[in-house]
């Protein structure tokens, strides 16, 4: 069997398609594996030597609300993208095309379907992503995440709700003295971790360097703030290091997040899917601040399907002030009962076995 898996520009299109191929390289090594994506995204760093995966760039960019300019320029590159997909596709030859969302994936599945391959897309979010929309009356099978996500696929063929996976490190790494030397923090303090997505935040960024002094204070407690951008991280080290503030740690990009989630005593992050997968899975309790910017909203949205069931703290980002996200968090910290209640329901939505479910629906379509 040959599997192209289709979909990227986030690392929430990535992540999951990283696992699926993880779980089914486990149980079957014998399949090869293709992933079309762009070319100067998160998946291009990670997949352009990786011996294991095929990796095929294409020039493909998304749809920007109110620029007809850049709208103009997307659908040229699209028609470019969709002849690169038939080169791509005439190449590998795949037997089954999974598409993950995002705009990469738009010009495969289409080629896919007209070639009459098997084709699966795999929704993430509570509210589905236009291209998945779009394509869904014409694949064999779409795949989703949330229950809720059924109404965006009124002419689907066939619908199954399988979760979102994540990579199996993620349950395997625990916490240990080694990661906290990785990352230059204290064992006996309460971590920390606050993230904004594979491009990181500048909102939370701000919200926590804005308070250092406060959580300067707090010397049972540290962070772990992942920036995203390294000449930002020279800056505030600097600045960190100017007001004698210790407990907090920055770094630019992690690229193993499980060992990071392993030492997290509460999670600071948006709401991309992929990250509230993790969350889930781990049983972590998190201050949720969904970007206000995602299509659709579908970040409010999901964040808020964990919200309704005390699986979040939820905070809209348009609400904060200059220290309410550190008085917030500072709270959820100091009460054991709250980071118990949250990582108890949170784990109760974890959806541990949702790689190998989608393999198993992938396998089963004629």
């Amino acid at each position: 069997m040959r599997i192209m898996i289709a979909g990227g520009g986030t690392g929430g299109h990535l992540y999951p398609a990283l696992a699926l191929i993880e779980e089914i390289r486990q149980r079957d090594d014998q399949i090869k594996f293709a992933y079309v994506g762009t070319r100067r995204s998160l998946e291009a760093r990670l997949l352009s030597n990786n011996r294991a995966v095929k990796f095929f760039p294409l020039h493909a960019r998304g749809l920007t609300r109110g620029d007809i300019i850049q709208n103009i320029t997307a659908l040229l590159f699209l028609v470019v993208a969709v002849i690169e997909a038939a080169v791509v596709i005439a190449r590998f030859r795949p037997t089954v095309i999974v598409g993950m969302g995002g705009y990469s994936s738009f010009p495969v599945l289409v080629w896919g379907v007209i070639l009459q391959r098997r084709t699966v897309i795999h929704e993430q979010n509570v509210v589905a992503g236009l291209t998945n929309r779009l394509l869904s009356p014409f694949v064999n099978k779409v795949l989703i995440s949330y229950d809720g996500s059924k109404r965006y696929f009124p002419t689907a063929k066939e619908i199954v709700v399988t979760g979102n996976p994540i990579r199996e490190d993620f349950f395997l790494s625990q916490r240990t003295g080694l990661i906290y030397q990785q990352f230059n923090l204290d064992p006996k303090r309460k971590t920390i971790l606050v993230f904004g997505g594979s491009h990181g935040s500048q909102v939370l960024t701000e919200q926590i360097i804005r308070a250092k002094e406060k959580f300067g204070a707090c010397r049972q407690l540290q962070v772990l703030l992942v920036i995203g951008n390294d000449q930002k991280q020279v800056e505030i080290t600097a600045d960190l290091a100017a007001a004698g503030i210790e407990n907090i740690t920055t770094e630019k990009y992690i690229d193993d997040m499980a060992e990071a989630f392993a030492i997290a005593d509460l999670i600071v992050s948006r709401a991309g899917a992929t990250s509230l997968a993790e969350i889930t899975a781990c049983g972590k309790p998190a201050i949720l601040i969904p970007w206000p910017g995602a299509a659709d909203d579908h970040q409010w949205e999901n964040a808020r399907y964990l919200y309704a069931r005390k699986a979040c703290v939820l905070v809209n980002e348009g609400a904060l002030k200059k220290d309410d996200l550190a008085s917030l968090i500072l709270k959820t910290v100091a009460s054991k009962r709250m980071l118990n209640q949250l990582s108890t329901n949170a784990r109760r939505l974890g959806q541990r076995g949702a790689a190998t479910q989608m393999w198993n629906e992938i396998n089963a379509v004629n």
